[in-house]
């Protein structure tokens, strides 16, 4: 089969045949139909943050149709379903698989080459995949629109760990696909105001699509703790990190009301530090947000089938995985990209 593979930062991937995946014990093969590029990709693929597997396959939002099942199998799915792959690479087996929650197994082996053990993952024509991660996808929701699961599953963590209130004012900085799905669930959810901060116009534009009541331009100069005042009248009860870069910890800390929430939506792929003194005067809740659970896929994709929300928007290039090389690298200084879909 046909992947993408990465070998060293400042190099792009390189597509090259390697050998098709076999299933081993409880896993299946799918035929990838879509996957999403994550800024996780990106970042990990850095000099800075250099997390990536050399000569591994990235990618780990993915869709596909089951093409072949191991030895030992569990649950139900059969050969020709069309399903959603958790990027959990969970057992199947322990007690957390028994009872349906992936997120904490301990045998967990995450696809997607984002550390040295890691495997390969869906930036291919075949995927091996742990059948307890499986989700089905309805037949009238498209493959690519499906495969936004993950990050919308990234985006409800975010807020639900932020724990807004109906009623509640919220600050997003920035206007990535985690921050737009933290958009969407925000508004969704009930939040009054949802102000998202974001440096490219387009993006800004994209979400005030998906829910946000306002946006500021966050370019070089701006003071977003100050806009938002302006803008609500008030600090925000929560601030919610989707850029990942060094200094957007301190700069959430600096704008949250004394006693709110910020929550680390961004994969800071470098060594970041904050205002202590600052964060000793606000003294807000700083939560990570790590790992979905499998109800929230399995809940968004129920919103996704009976209309509740359509994140279609988000979707702004799909492209073939020869086209993906030069992409990816392109996606290292945004323009008119949100989320790009590999279409194998």
């Amino acid at each position: 089969m046909k992947a993408a593979i990465y070998d060293a930062p400042g190099l792009p991937l390189r597509i090259a045949d390697v050998p098709d995946p076999r299933p081993g014990p409880g896993q299946a093969v799918i035929r990838v139909s879509a996957c999403g590029v994550c800024g996780s990709d990106l970042h990990a693929t850095t000099p800075e943050g250099d997390l990536a597997r050399r000569g591994g396959v990235l990618g780990h939002e993915v869709t596909g149709e089951i093409v072949e099942i191991g030895p030992d199998p569990v649950g139900d799915r059969t050969v020709g379903d069309r399903v959603y792959a958790i990027p959990l690479g969970s057992c199947g087996r322990c007690p957390h698989c028994r009872l349906d929650h992936p997120e904490v197994c301990p045998n967990q082996v995450t696809f997607g080459a984002l550390g040295p053990d890691e495997p390969d993952g869906a930036y291919a024509e075949y995927l091996t995949v742990s059948l307890s991660d499986l989700l089905a996808v309805p037949d009238h929701i498209g493959m690519d629109v499906a495969a936004l699961c993950e990050p919308l599953a990234t985006g409800l963590m975010c807020v639900r760990q932020a724990r807004l209130e109906i009623g509640q004012r919220v600050l997003i900085l920035g206007a990535g696909p985690i921050g737009l799905a933290a958009t969407i669930w925000a508004r969704f959810l009930g939040t009054r105001r949802v102000v998202v901060a974001e440096r490219v116009e387009h993006r800004r534009k994209l979400a005030m699509r998906l829910g946000a009541t306002d946006t500021i331009d966050a370019g070089s100069g701006t003071d977003v703790a100050e806009q938002f005042a302006e803008l609500t009248g008030a600090e925000p009860d929560a601030v919610i990190e989707a850029v990942g870069r060094p200094g957007m910890l301190n700069a959430a800390v600096a704008a949250v009301r004394p006693h709110g929430t910020v929550v680390t939506g961004g994969v800071c792929m470098e060594p970041d530090s904050f205002d202590h003194l600052l964060a000793y005067v606000k003294e807000p809740h700083i939560r990570t947000a790590r790992v979905y659970t499998k109800d929230e896929n399995r809940f968004i994709l129920e919103m996704i089938e009976t209309g509740r929300v359509d994140p279609t928007p988000m979707i702004s290039h799909r492209i073939g995985l020869d086209a993906l090389p030069t992409v990816f690298e392109a996606l290292r200084t945004p323009t008119d990209q949100c989320k790009v879909m590999v279409m194998p």
